[in-house]
């Protein structure tokens, strides 16, 4: 019988099994990050460009404000692809400070006298629908297994 596994060498057919690393050996993020994570990020800085686009306003210290949470939404969601738990918490506090914030410019649709008008409208509905979904990623099933905190 040709091809038996009981064969003398049939062993040596069989392909090797990918070696663990050693406990000093650094492994590299992208293999262990699930696909969740990734796309989460990149809604996160798709929905973080949108916000910026929206965020204009007359108001000096407005301004300071928005671009200092815009600059924590992307510091989170850098660190997120990292696997920081505590990046998750905080970039989901400026994400949820900017849907109420940023979030009401969204009200052009139904009023044409609204002074952003409706193109801030559209580009203020899609940044909460990424922002929403990137979030979502984050604390679904793949995204909190990624998050777990190792025991101490």
């Amino acid at each position: 019988m040709t091809g038996s596994p009981n064969e003398p060498g049939a062993a040596e057919l069989l392909p090797e099994e990918p070696e663990e690393p050693e406990e000093g050996e650094e492994v590299e993020a992208d293999a262990r990050r699930p696909r969740v994570i990734t796309v989460a990020f990149w809604l996160l800085i798709t929905s973080a460009v949108l916000w910026g686009l929206v965020s204009g306003s007359d108001d000096p210290a407005e301004q300071q404000g928005t671009a200092a949470i815009l600059c924590v939404y992307i510091w989170s969601a850098v660190r997120v692809r990292r696997g920081r738990w505590t990046a998750r918490i905080v970039g989901t506090a400026a994400a949820v400070w900017l849907l109420v914030v940023l979030g009401s410019r969204a009200q052009g649709f139904m009023d044409p006298e609204y002074p952003y008008g409706r193109e801030y409208a559209v580009l203020d509905i899609t940044a909460m629908v990424l922002t929403g979904i990137g979030v979502a990623l984050l604390y679904g099933r793949r995204g909190t297994t990624y998050f777990r905190r190792p025991p101490w």
